[in-house]
């Protein structure tokens, strides 16, 4: 059973960072995503400074949501799942959490188009792209920054208005 509480306390970010990065691990091994792969874990700062769920069962946590208040909704900053526990329910059961504590705010994120638990993952929950005009200058800086690092032309943003 997936029971899921918020970030107790900052002890155990290192964890979180080592989930993040392994989760990565299920992006194929190929141009187009061997960078997720090898890239770093999501900074330590950016797990402080946002609001963490976690997700544990009977072994301990097998994944996170970490959101952020930007531009008047909230931005999902990441979603991440034990490697070897997907397909099991916890990420469905972060996202149904992350929307039902959006009360009614518009809620956005940015992910790769492919794979499958990407952009078409997020779709599922009613997520769309959104149009060009709504993008607040803090999702822009977000994609400005990730531009730096990524082919905007493999992302996309998208977003779901007053959930």
């Amino acid at each position: 059973m997936i029971r899921l509480r918020p970030r107790l306390s900052s002890d155990h970010l290192g964890a979180f960072q080592e989930l993040e990065k392994a989760a990565r691990s299920r992006y194929p091994e190929d141009a187009d995503f061997a960078f997720a792969s090898a890239s770093p874990p999501i900074a330590r700062e950016r797990l402080e400074n946002g609001d963490l769920v976690v997700a544990e069962d009977d072994r301990g946590i097998v994944g996170f949501i970490l959101t952020t208040p930007m531009d008047g909704g909230i931005y999902i900053a990441n979603i991440s799942v034990a490697s070897g526990c997907s397909g099991r329910g916890i990420g469905a059961a972060l996202m149904n959490g992350a929307l039902d504590d959006a009360r009614g705010l518009s809620v956005t994120l940015t992910t790769f188009r492919t794979p499958r638990w990407n952009g078409p993952w997020f779709r599922r929950f009613g997520f769309t792209p959104i149009p060009e005009g709504l993008i607040g200058p803090g999702l822009r800086a977000v994609l400005e920054r990730q531009a730096r690092f990524v082919d905007p032309a493999t992302r996309e943003t998208l977003w779901r208005s007053g959930c």
